[in-house]
């Protein structure tokens, strides 16, 4: 990871490579990194390995403050910057992965209070705003620029399921109660 996907220069890991892993497009995926940052976090603490730990921490709390300064404005997490133009639509699963991104990038640093916040600001978005209320429903797949739905999306198909906002879910209540 940092040797070939983190970019220390831009604070982001890159998405799409070659076989040598040259990154192939200016891509900054928000929900990526957000994800990663704590998803390696939680890694490294299942394999109880310090010196990984010591290597990778200080690039997934740059990652999280990236995505913070950069993505985050109030009203959930804008899901892409594509070679300096900004997709501002919310997409289900950045939703929930900023969530548990943010929440853990407060428990590294409980001095940054802002993150905690953040965490909160996007649980109450997605309360309001991506919550699909029809019977038998679930989250909205995306929303566009004006928080509107995008109704052509599917409830669910091969990419859109309950996993990431369900992890979010089980993986809060886990941590609240330790």
């Amino acid at each position: 990871f940092m040797d070939r996907v983190y970019n220390p220069d831009i604070h982001r890991q890159e998405v799409f490579f070659d076989h040598e892993y040259h990154t192939l497009i200016d891509l900054t995926s928000y929900g990526h990194d957000i994800e990663s940052s704590w998803l390696l976090d939680w890694g490294c603490s299942l394999l109880k390995d310090e010196e990984l730990s010591a290597r990778l921490l200080p690039a997934l709390a740059s990652m999280a403050e990236n995505v913070y300064a950069r993505a985050f404005h109030g009203q959930g997490l804008y899901y892409e910057c594509e070679r300096g133009r900004e997709n501002m639509h919310r997409v289900w699963w950045v939703q929930a992965e900023t969530v548990l991104g943010f929440y853990n990038a407060w428990q590294r640093q409980p001095e940054k209070t802002y993150l905690l916040e953040a965490a909160k600001d996007t649980w109450r978005f997605i309360k309001e705003y991506m919550i699909d209320r029809r019977v038998g429903s679930e989250w909205y797949s995306e929303l566009d620029e004006h928080l509107v739905p995008v109704r052509e999306k599917e409830i669910v198909e091969p990419w859109k399921c309950p996993y990431h906002n369900g992890r979010m879910c089980m993986e809060i209540i886990r941590r609240e109660k330790e």
